[in-house]
């Protein structure tokens, strides 16, 4: 059933049919007197409409008119010059300081700085160094010959690479805040978490890891250390789980340029064993997966943890390790592909995340 307004929208668009094919106003009010009868709108409503289709009262208008409104005079370029000249002189510098020294509201500051201007606010990324110009030079050099390997070979070529490195355990690592969310009512207080920090009981963990999975895992007590004849056991044991889980087959060994890993000792070792090494530069764990891929997975879910003694960190160590899948690990080694493309991109600086 038609509404009132659906019957005077119809009635509307009768009369600018009507006032297009040039009948007057009154010849108009006599047809639609004719079939509406008593609904038919009065003769001074048909005449201000055939007006409004005319365009003779240019006071009428059928859409909306575009209106100026108040003018945002705090977005004007004069402040938004104040705005920018006061963040470039300090990049540091509060919404409210700019407020209180260009006299408008914070509401506008923060809409000149992140709308108009573009900025946004970013804490500073830690980097384990400050490379010099030679340190980026070789970075680009290594990933540059690394990615036109991977250009011919493909995928097969990740598949040879054996990443190892070692990290930290601790017996107890408290969880982060993001961890410790928890939902709550508007009117529910807010749950409390006091600073903790990491136990001092700690254990070394040495793994090393392809794209099908782990390979082999040690761990070493704190108070002992990881020197060149170490590390010359570890590599042994390394190549007897090769053959054992890999059959023998062909690896490239990926490991940092720790003292214990570039000595003469452990060069002569890697050449009797028939280990060949990946070209890693220095001051690089960004290029290293176990560092921006598989520790930070593995601490994530350490954290919160309680153990009791070694044994019970190895055991959870191991079981974490040996649930993940192999895509997992393949994830982690295909990634150093695009950070590799973003070491030379970038002329050999670090890769942030």
């Amino acid at each position: 059933m038609a509404t009132s307004n659906d019957i005077l929208i119809k009635k509307r668009t009768v009369i600018e049919f009507l006032s297009a094919e040039g009948c007057s106003a009154a010849n108009i009010y006599a047809r639609m007197k004719t079939v509406y009868g008593e609904m038919c709108i009065s003769d001074c409503a048909v005449r201000k409409w055939v007006r409004i289709f005319k365009g003779e009262d240019p006071r009428e208008i059928l859409p909306d008119r575009k209106r100026l409104g108040r003018p945002l005079s705090a977005s004007a370029t004069a402040h938004r010059e104040k705005v920018d000249c006061m963040i470039r002189a300090n990049r540091r510098v509060k919404q409210k300081e700019i407020a209180n020294a260009v006299g408008i509201s914070k509401e506008r500051v923060h809409h000149i700085v992140t709308t108009v201007l573009g900025y946004r606010k970013v804490s500073v990324r830690w980097f384990p160094r400050q490379l010099t110009v030679e340190m980026k030079a070789q970075r680009k050099d290594m990933c540059a010959q690394l990615l036109e390997r991977y250009n011919a070979e493909g995928e097969a070529f990740l598949q040879y690479i054996l990443t190892g490195d070692k990290s930290w355990v601790h017996h107890y690592d408290p969880e982060c805040k993001a961890q410790s969310m928890e939902y709550r009512h508007k009117t529910s207080p807010s749950p409390r978490k006091f600073k903790i920090v990491a136990s001092a009981r700690k254990v070394l963990f040495t793994v090393f890891w392809d794209m099908e999975g782990v390979v082999h895992m040690e761990f070493l007590e704190q108070g002992q250390t990881v020197n060149s004849e170490r590390y010359i056991s570890t590599l042994r044991a390394l190549k007897l789980r090769l053959r054992h889980v890999r059959r023998d087959k062909d690896s490239i060994l990926q490991h940092d340029n720790a003292r214990p890993h570039t000595s003469r000792q452990t060069q002569d070792a890697l050449r009797q064993l028939e280990l060949t090494t990946l070209p890693h530069p220095a001051y690089s764990p960004d290029l290293a997966p176990s560092d921006y891929y598989l520790f930070p997975q593995l601490k994530k879910y350490l954290k919160g943890h309680h153990y009791d003694n070694v044994e019970e960190v190895i055991a959870d160590v191991g079981k974490w390790c040996r649930g993940q899948s192999s895509e997992f690990f393949a994830d982690g080694v295909r990634q150093l592909v695009k950070r590799w493309r973003l070491c030379v991109d970038r002329d050999g600086d670090y890769v942030e995340k």
